[in-house]
This record gives structure tokens, C-alpha cells and sequence, in this order.
């Protein structure tokens, strides 16, 4: 009668003990999509300049006692008035989005997220899908998406569209994909005419 429940406990000790292991990669997964970012008391911002992904987020936090704020450039996104304590989080579509705070930006308190838009691998076939924003992206709610084939000209492919997502070259539209060819995507995020984001950093892609 003993040696079933010795076994019981032994398989349920192994199970608990996968349990946590299954719960810190999430743990991990979920905090690698965020880039920290502090407010110093120096009048920076640590880091200054941050690449992050489609989807993924910058948490800004005090790492001191004085008031800081974070405000994008051009109004898409503003924490407020800077306050002691500073905690504000955006989650990121394609562009470049300069900020400051608005209490020390005349000394020198400013930093930058880039963002460049994502290609994927899908549908199958030569043409494939790029995204520039999530569900999740509180960063803009329409977007201006360029392209180009090779070093030729820029050219709109969807402009003030509420996509967040499409298919390059199904039905041939804007162009017929071909192989070894090189497609670049770049992409401006807005909230109105005037709140916007910069250009994204270019994505290049080349079906093979």
C-alpha cells in the first residue's frame, strides 16, 4: 500500500516542479517583449534610443526622485504632467517616435523608439504578408505604408489605412513578387494629420 502513494507523491512532486519550469518561460517570453526604460534624475533617459518590434512595448519608470513625463514629439502618446514616480507604458506599430520630457527637454531629455514593420512568411507562395501594427498597438490607428522594388522610387501602397496587416503581391497588387527580387516596406503611424509617428526604419525582404 506504501509504495503506490511514494510513487503518487514522487510523480506529482515532478509535475509541480514542470509546472514552474512551464510557468517561467512564459514569464520570460511575456517581460523579453518589453524594453525598460528609465528616467534618470541626470536628465536622461536610459536607454536613449530603443528598436523594438511590432507589438512589443517600452515601460518607462523613475529610477529617482524627481519629476519626468514622456511625450511624443508629434502627440501620439503623452504620459502627462511630469510627475515623481513616472510610470507609463506604450505598446508599438511601425514608425520612428521621438520624445522628450516635457519638464527638461531644453536639457537635453529626449530619446527615440524605431520601429520597422515585420514581413512573414505567409500565405505560401511568392507573395507574403507585412504587418505594421497589432491588436494590442496603442500607437496609431491609421497608417501610411510605402514601398519599393530594388533602389527604385518609394511608392504609397496603402495610405491613412486602418489595416494592420496585408498581403504584398496577391492578385499582383501593388506588383507581382518575384524571386530574388529585394522589397523594402517603410511606414508612418498616426492618431490624425498631425499626431504622428516619423518614418519606420526600412524592411527589406527578397523571396527566394
Amino acid at each position: 500500500m506504501r509504495a503506490p502513494l511514494i510513487s503518487h507523491r514522487s510523480r506529482l512532486v515532478r509535475g509541480l516542479t514542470l509546472g514552474v519550469v512551464v510557468t517561467g518561460v512564459f514569464a520570460s517570453s511575456v517581460s523579453a517583449a518589453t524594453t525598460q526604460v528609465a528616467a534618470n534624475d541626470n536628465r536622461t533617459f536610459s536607454p536613449s534610443s530603443v528598436t523594438q518590434s511590432v507589438g512589443g512595448g517600452v515601460h518607462w519608470a523613475a529610477s529617482g526622485i524627481d519629476e519626468h513625463s514622456v511625450t511624443q514629439d508629434q502627440a501620439v502618446f503623452d504620459s502627462g504632467a511630469a510627475v515623481a514616480g513616472l510610470d507609463f507604458a506604450r505598446v508599438f506599430s511601425a514608425g520612428t517616435f521621438a520624445y522628450h520630457c516635457e519638464k527638461h527637454a531644453d536639457q537635453g531629455m529626449r530619446g527615440q523608439v524605431r520601429v520597422p514593420p515585420q514581413v512573414l512568411a505567409s500565405p505560401r507562395g511568392l507573395p507574403f504578408t507585412v504587418r505594421w501594427a497589432t491588436a494590442a498597438s496603442n500607437t496609431g490607428t491609421r497608417f501610411d505604408v510605402q514601398y519599393r522594388v530594388g533602389s527604385g522610387a518609394w511608392r504609397t501602397w496603402k495610405a491613412n489605412t486602418t489595416a494592420r496587416s496585408a498581403v504584398f503581391g496577391a492578385r499582383s497588387a501593388p506588383v507581382r513578387v518575384v524571386r530574388r527580387k529585394s522589397y523594402s516596406f517603410r511606414v508612418v503611424s498616426r492618431l490624425s494629420t498631425s499626431a504622428r509617428s516619423g518614418l519606420s526604419p526600412v524592411r527589406t525582404f527578397r523571396p527566394s
